[in-house]
């Protein structure tokens, strides 16, 4: 397939700037329209040669400018205002960007028929789960943060619109996301780029927060970048379904800590501090309904991604 034109809300984020790299290198006759506010967005992450609009997808003139002028085949739903902590010390303003502006896209797109919305959720939305690892079926969503809470929302809005409309819709919750382009010096990094911020910038000290037996499912942004491919491909319609996009795995802090000072060769002096409010103990995404049904596979492993997220920031 080669769809003619697709839209990417994020183009500057972190994951959205990735996606934009490795979807032109596999659809090179695609018409690529961007969306940023540069919110959390980077302008030197952007790419010049996509069409783009500096904006926020809460302004709908702007929106439907978008789509009346380019009218997308796929829309991948990137844009947010991400992480627990901001979201606990902002929910107004978070609330808006990630509820109302899904909602407006989401309405664009059944207007110009898109083919299939791609919707970017978070394992948060689970809180903390009970079983581990966790499958879709057996942990309905319980959301501890504001922003755990935001990206839930979204998930029901995109059934809905998929049941009353038909709109093809998915939901993909990613599990703890690092890799290349994620800086450290923002309050939205993973440990992981935090951590390897303080080592290469020294502009801040690298700090723990709780007793580091925590453990997370740390998702390389390759492979989710791979599962949003997979989900446009997909080849039955899929209706609002929603999967976990991870490793399939989980790693503490503590074991992170060693590996990332045996990469670098550097020692990591950790600050102390208590337990973040609103965060949650244990993530360990169950992938197989994402096998089964997109055909994801994780074709990076953690040690590895870790390993050429240390070489971005070296050669940075």
């Amino acid at each position: 397939m080669m769809p003619k034109s697709v839209l990417v809300t994020g183009c500057a984020g972190f994951i959205g700037s990735n996606f934009v790299r490795e979807f032109k290198a596999r659809y090179p006759k695609t018409k690529i329209v961007g969306i940023d506010n540069f919110s959390t967005g980077r302008r030197d992450a952007l790419d010049r040669t996509i069409k783009f609009y500096e904006g926020s997808m809460c302004d709908e003139k702007l929106v439907l400018k978008i789509f009346k002028a380019h009218r997308p085949e796929y829309v991948f739903h990137f844009a947010a205002v991400p992480r627990v902590a901001y979201s606990v010390k902002h929910p107004a303003k978070t609330t808006e960007a990630n509820i109302l502006g899904t909602v407006v896209l989401l309405e664009k797109s059944r207007d110009y028929r898109v083919k299939r919305f791609i919707y970017s959720s978070s394992s948060s939305v689970y809180g903390g789960a009970k079983l581990l690892p966790t499958k879709e079926s057996e942990n309905p969503p319980k959301p501890v943060s504001p922003y755990g809470l935001q990206k839930y929302v979204g998930e029901p809005f995109c059934k809905i619109f998929s049941d009353l409309f038909g709109l093809d819709t998915v939901s993909l919750r990613y599990f703890n996301v690092f890799g290349p382009g994620q800086y450290g010096d923002s309050p939205y990094a993973t440990v992981i780029c935090a951590w390897l911020e303080a080592i290469y910038t020294k502009k801040q000290r690298p700090f723990l927060e709780g007793d580091g037996k925590q453990s997370r499912d740390f998702s390389y942004v390759s492979n989710v970048v791979q599962a949003n491919m997979n989900a446009m491909e997909a080849k039955k319609p899929l209706k609002g379904e929603v999967f976990n996009i991870g490793n399939g795995g989980r790693t503490d802090l503590l074991t992170v800590k060693h590996l990332i000072e045996r990469h670098t060769g550097k020692k990591l002096d950790l600050e102390k501090r208590p337990p973040r409010l609103g965060d949650v103990r244990h993530t360990h995404a169950d992938i197989s309904k994402a096998k089964k049904m997109l055909g994801y596979r994780p074709r990076v492993d953690f040690e590895t991604g870790l390993v050429k997220t240390i070489q971005w920031f070296q050669a940075r």
